[in-house]
């Protein structure tokens, strides 16, 4: 009996302390551009002038301290540049709201003057990384690339930039996009001495950021904050270079900041494989694993592991300099700014023109059910013309402080002629089964137009909002193809010949619509519930017709049926959901379950009729929770649940033999799958000792995965209504379960005095399990990674900076039907990147690459050194010119061999690069900053 009644006591007191703590919220900005003061520090001092509590401005400049028991105290808000500002807080039961605060830039900022203090490499807060750049020294010519792959757990794989394990899709300049969502062009054209803090976190919706509630649909997103003293000036290059053998560079970048007006235009053009933008593939011809031929080819037969069943989803990727020999033309603009206090714009146009020749081997072993299996080798030749344009709007109008209207426009347009030279021979042991060679030549034309409305409304009383999002694309995409091939089919003791002469067209209209609808109400002061209603309307048609070639009239009017269809679907969905969160100083949590109803409409009418519709009911449940055992650690877990309709590349049942040895097919009878992600990231930071961690662990499990059925034909057959040659391969997607995925990324930074450089360890595993079918008997494929890596680098001075890193993978592949491919393999790569300055004006730069593969095919191990180098002067007036000779592949090493495993082959690559050449490079640097902004400026770290 005392026992509960010391609890009911004991509950009362700690309901009653809850009861006497309140809030404090605001927004911080400069006093002359009121541009926000992102990353202000704000802390809550007691009489005493000790530490109570304390938080930093967020992306806006908005700042909320929250659990603040009653009693007074001194507020102190500080920042890199500006005067500080105190104030004395009597704080009640009831949240204050300080409003709008501008701070001045300080007075005592005098020329001769220059304040410095101990930099802290990285802060946590809550689910944001915050890297300090004046903790990271780079030469004056170093990017933001240069400078964030210095940071503990940033890195850059194959172009691609990657955090904490994820690959950053979104980077922000100030909290504002540039570019749309186009990393490279910021990281690649954005100088590293402009930039004060980078941020790393999953970006929400706009809508989720604003009801307070998550969606689960997060973005990884780097915000780059630039120094005070950089916001208002001109910064930029100008270069030009020419080599031996009619290499060549040229291009620019011109940044110019006025407060919150941002205006950058950058342009290149090179026949040197650079490649500074990103790239739409609305036509899926870039993504061919044959770097080129065409929108219709369908990734040889579309069984590429990373796109099952042969559909094109048309989603942006980067383009991936190393796939043979490229020459760049592009051009790109880029503006924001705020016109008045209640309207924000940012928009941007990229163009971009690409001509690449890639020369490929192919080495391709595919699973065998029995002891013999089967060896595809191919030699291509591709070339491929892209062309893109690319238009992003963002106009947000804030009409009061409780209504805004957020509209986002987005074009794109993509033109690519691709041409392919192909030869392809399957063997099973010492015997020949078929061989190809074929010529194919596409036209490809795609755009996609979309548009985003969202509409946002504040009641009086806190935490009760409603918001409308209204969407809705419009997509196209129509192509043309010619396919000429010889094929030749080997039996015991005889074989036959024939030819392929074919004309195909394409055309694939589409377009969707949808709406989300939310409101929430408040259930106390941490608190919220959520409604939401959302529904989408997608309908896309396609027509593709083929024609063989008739000797009779020498003309293409012969249609085949087999190779010709029509096919139109639709999927209509209806959801319907509750949601709760909770949040406190060191606790937020929120979950939410929705109701899914689904309806899939297909028809056929050529070249039979054929009709579906399926009805799908799923409850789709999601949570989070994030816990703060400090303000510098953090844990954060997340589930979520998601469907996937098929492609209609998916169902549509028409033959594609862009490559007859290797058949694909579509199945009408796919279902939608079901997915089952888990997500757990812990963050660590001590500022004291200078040091970070961070680990995560993320999980997928699926059902309906849709796989491929690949079925070789041991001896002339037909399969479902399809003749097959001996040899001959037809894969087609199908519903399984099994998938799994998992991983494990965990990184620690840490500084040595003793050397004047940072270290960062990292280590990351991998486990996936993907089912397949090959030759009607069921295969998991199970494979394994494992990695570690170090990295360090130099903090010594801007004279002298390196990176000297190596990363070391080793990979199993074991599959249940047969054990014979089951492989193991294992690369290194190690890294030195070097810039030194001496005698005042003289530039050496080196860049020295070791890669090392072993345990691929016989023939594709590789052992090699790039060596760059380069020698430069600069010259005029603060160094802002600069003449440099530079190498390219010294020793003339450079390759690139890739290997592929998916549920049914394993297969090494290996495509042609450039190679030694040498070049002489003029570049001049343009800085031209407001002499006030210098002043502010003046206040750096070290």
């Amino acid at each position: 009996m005392k026992r509960i009644l010391s609890f009911v006591l004991l509950s009362f007191f700690l309901f009653k302390i809850s009861l006497s703590q309140s809030s404090l919220s605001g927004q911080l900005s400069d006093a002359g551009d009121q541009s926000p003061l992102i990353g202000a520090s704000v802390i809550l001092l007691k009489p005493d002038s000790s530490l109570y509590k304390g938080t930093t401005a967020d992306l806006d400049g908005k700042f909320l301290v929250e659990n603040i028991n009653r009693g007074t105290y001194i507020l102190k808000i500080s920042f890199i540049g500006y005067a500080d500002d105190f104030r004395r807080l009597d704080m009640a039961d009831v949240p204050v709201a300080l409003g709008s605060i501008s701070l001045k830039p300080s007075s005592k900022m005098l020329k001769d003057v220059v304040i410095t203090e101990k930099a802290l490499t990285a802060v946590q807060k809550g689910d944001t990384t915050q890297y300090n750049a004046a903790s990271y020294k780079t030469n004056p010519d170093a990017n933001a690339e240069d400078l964030i792959t210095k940071m503990s757990g940033v890195t850059t794989q194959d172009g691609k930039v990657q955090a904490h394990g994820e690959e950053v899709k979104r980077v922000l300049v100030d909290g504002k996009p540039f570019f749309g969502d186009d990393p490279n062009a910021v990281l690649k054209n954005l100088p590293a001495d402009v930039i004060d803090k980078i941020q790393v976190f999953d970006q929400q919706s706009d809508q989720s950021k604003f009801t307070g509630v998550s969606d689960g649909n997060t973005t990884k997103t780097i915000n780059i904050i630039t120094k005070p003293g950089m916001k208002n000036g001109t910064f930029g290059k100008v270069y030009a270079g020419y080599g031996y053998d009619d290499v060549y560079k040229a291009g620019f970048n011109i940044n110019f900041f006025k407060g919150d007006r941002r205006i950058s235009i950058v342009s290149q053009s090179n026949n040197i494989n650079e490649q500074n933008f990103s790239s739409d593939d609305l036509a899926g011809v870039l993504s061919s694993s044959s770097g080129g031929g065409g929108g219709m080819r369908g990734g040889r037969g579309g069984m590429g592991g990373g796109n099952p069943g042969g559909g094109n989803s048309g989603s942006n990727f980067l383009v991936n300099a190393k796939n043979g020999i490229s020459t760049t033309h592009a051009f790109g603009l880029n503006y924001s700014d705020k016109w008045n206090k209640k309207t924000e714009v940012s928009a941007s146009y990229f163009l971009n023109y690409a001509d690449n020749i890639a020369e490929q081997f192919t080495n391709r072993q595919y699973l065998p059910v029995s002891d013999s299996g089967i060896v595809y080798r191919e030699n291509s030749i591709n070339n491929s013309v892209n062309i893109n344009h690319r238009f992003n709007l963002k106009l947000e109008w804030k009409m009061d402080t409780s209504n805004s209207i957020t509209y986002t426009p987005k074009f794109s347009l993509q033109q690519n002629t691709g041409k392919s030279n192909l030869y392809g021979q399957n063997t099973s042991g010492n015997d020949t089964l078929n061989r190809t060679t074929n010529f194919y030549n596409s036209e490809v034309m795609a755009y996609n137009f979309s548009n985003e409305l969202l509409l946002q409304h504040k009641f009086k009383k806190q935490g009760r909002t409603i918001s409308l999002n209204l969407n809705g694309t419009l997509s196209s995409n129509t192509a043309q193809s010619d396919l000429h091939s010889i094929n030749t089919y080997y039996n015991d003791t005889s074989f036959f010949s024939n030819v392929l002469d074919q004309q195909a067209t394409l055309t694939k209209p589409g377009s969707s619509y949808g709406s989300n609808l939310t409101y929430t109400e408040p259930l106390g002061v941490k608190s919220i519930l959520q409604f939401s209603y959302s529904n989408s309307f997608n309908f896309t048609e396609n027509t593709k017709k083929t024609f063989n070639y008739s000797q009779s009239d020498d003309s293409y009017n012969n249609l085949d049926t087999l190779l010709s269809n029509v096919f139109n679907s639709e999927y209509i969905t209806h959801k319907g959901g509750l949601g709760y969160r909770y949040n406190n100083a060191k606790l937020q949590f929120m979950a939410g379950a929705n109701y899914q109803y689904a309806t899939l409409t297909a028809d056929q009418s050529f070249p039979y009729t054929y009709s579906l519709v399926r009805n799908y009911q799923n409850i789709l449940p999601n949570a989070m929770l994030r816990y703060n055992f400090s303000t510098k650690k953090s844990l954060r877990i997340m589930y979520r649940t998601q469907t996937t309709q098929p492609a209609i590349d998916q169902l549509q049942n028409v033959l594609n033999n862009t490559n007859p040895t290797q058949l694909s097919i579509g199945n009408p009878g796919l279902q939608q799958n079901y997915e089952n992600t888990m997500f757990l990231r812990y963050s660590s930071s001590n500022t004291e000792k200078a040091t970070s961690f961070f680990a995560m662990l993320a999980g997928t499990y699926t059902d309906n995965y849709i796989a491929n059925s690949t079925f070789t034909a041991s001896k002339d057959t037909v399969r479902n209504g399809i003749a097959m040659q001996r040899g001959t391969q037809i894969t087609q997607p199908v519903n399984v379960n099994g998938y799994v995925n998992l991983r494990s990324f965990i990184t620690y930074g840490i500084p040595l005095s003793i050397l004047k450089c940072n270290l960062n360890i990292n280590a990351n595993a991998a486990y996936t399990k993907t089912p397949g079918i090959v030759n009607d008997v069921m295969n998991y494929s199970n494979a394994q990674t494992y990695g570690g890596g170090l990295t360090l680098s130099s903090n010594i001075s801007k004279q002298v900076d390196f990176t000297l890193s190596t990363n070391l993978t080793y990979n199993t592949v074991e599959n249940t039907i047969n054990k014979q491919l089951n492989t193991q393999y294992y690369n290194q790569n190690s890294r030195l990147k070097m810039n030194v300055i001496f005698l005042k004006n003289v530039v050496f730069s080196t860049d020295l690459t070791h890669q090392y593969y072993q345990g691929l095919s016989q023939g594709y191990n590789q052992n090699y050194l790039l060596w760059n180098a380069a020698l430069g002067y600069k010259f005029l007036k603060d160094q802002k010119a600069e003449i440099r000779l530079s190498v390219n592949d010294i020793l003339e090493q450079n390759t690139s061999i890739t290997r592929n495993t998916t549920e049914t082959y394993i297969e090494d690559v290996r495509t042609n690069l450039l190679q030694r050449y040498f070049m002489l490079t003029f570049t001049y640097n343009i800085k031209v900053f407001k002499k006030a902004a210098e002043d502010k400026s003046k206040a750096t770290h070290e």
